[in-house]
């Protein structure tokens, strides 16, 4: 896939007040190996790190003017403004993501005015906010649309408010657009990054090649020591779902058993690279003692036990998600 995924969880999710900077460090590490491009982040972030890992691009988040000056921190790729905030010019040094509501009539005119309160040209617009439900060809069309109005890269940050967020996600993604962000981990206003991939496996019957479940599963366990909230990881939930739920939907037409492009096959497949990237993880890298212990925790909330191999059938099973 040609579409450069953002990760937005350092700017829109609650930061544990006991999360250390190496915490944040690893996961923003584990962020890059599994396929996200840049990563999103704002002041809260900022101010609590000494230095950032490479292998990963880098957007300031510039929520308010005041806050501009904190760019120069550290080397970012892009500043990230918000029209809607811009009640006064705004001096940005490095190339621009202009914000726009996603019911605005984007014009040229209008990202020129933008334009006039940064004083400089944007390098990436973005739509941000909840999105229609769409078929395949009206999401083509209004990219079609959007590129023939502007000659800078679009990114497409869909919110859930009308719980049209993942599938916004996957349609633009197909459609077109250059990015697209969305949060890491469970959030009730993006979409989110694990429900994507998994999203694309269970309708495309593979992973694309640039994305790594195996580092997905790594970045989960930092989830768990970076942010506040529920310490049950997205991912155990989304096979919760693919076990309990979805395997017992029906064909409203014929009244035969949904088929899963997953099988459960993969679903253990899953299960080990889970724990096996935990073991590699503690075994191959320099971890301190103490980031090891809090990781052992955080991996005890793992659900062990959810596979039953009694119901597993050889002879209903496929290769490997990578395969």
């Amino acid at each position: 896939m040609k579409t450069v995924i953002i990760d937005n969880s350092l700017c829109s999710l609650p930061l544990d007040e006991a999360a250390r900077p190496e915490h944040i460090y690893r996961y923003i590490k584990a962020l890059g190996e599994a396929g996200i491009k840049y990563v999103q982040m704002d002041f809260r972030t900022i101010m609590r790190m000494e230095e950032l890992p490479d292998g990963v691009g880098y957007i300031f988040s510039s929520v308010d003017p005041m806050f501009a000056q904190l760019s120069d921190a550290f080397d970012f790729d892009y500043t990230l403004v918000s029209f809607n905030a811009l009640q006064r010019g705004v001096s940005v040094k490095t190339p621009a993501i202009i914000q726009f509501p996603a019911n605005v009539t984007l014009s040229r005119r209008l990202l020129q005015l933008a334009e006039g309160l940064i004083h400089g040209h944007a390098s990436v617009v973005r739509l941000m906010g909840d999105f229609p439900m769409m078929t395949p060809d009206e999401a083509r069309d209004m990219m079609n649309r959007l590129k023939n109005t502007v000659t800078v890269p679009i990114d497409i940050c869909p919110t859930n408010g009308g719980r049209t967020a993942l599938d916004t996600a996957l349609k633009m993604s197909a459609a077109g657009a250059e990015c697209v962000t969305m949060t890491m981990g469970v959030s009730s206003r993006y979409a989110s990054f694990e429900e994507y991939l998994f999203s694309l496996m269970a309708v495309f019957g593979a992973l694309p090649d640039n994305y790594s479940m195996a580092a997905l599963c790594k970045a989960a366990i930092y989830h768990k020591l970076v942010f506040v909230g529920e310490k049950s990881d997205s991912i155990t939930q989304i096979m919760r779902l693919l076990d309990y739920d979805i395997n017992h939907l029906c064909n409203a037409d014929t009244g035969d058993r949904v088929k899963l492009r997953i099988t459960m096959r993969e679903n253990q497949l899953l299960n080990s690279t889970f724990l096996s990237s935990v073991e590699r993880m503690l075994d191959g890298e320099d971890i301190p003692d103490d980031i090891r212990r809090e990781i052992e925790d955080a991996v005890k909330y793992f659900d062990k036990g959810l596979f039953n191999e009694e119901i597993l059938r050889e002879d209903n099973c496929r290769k490997g998600l990578s395969n």
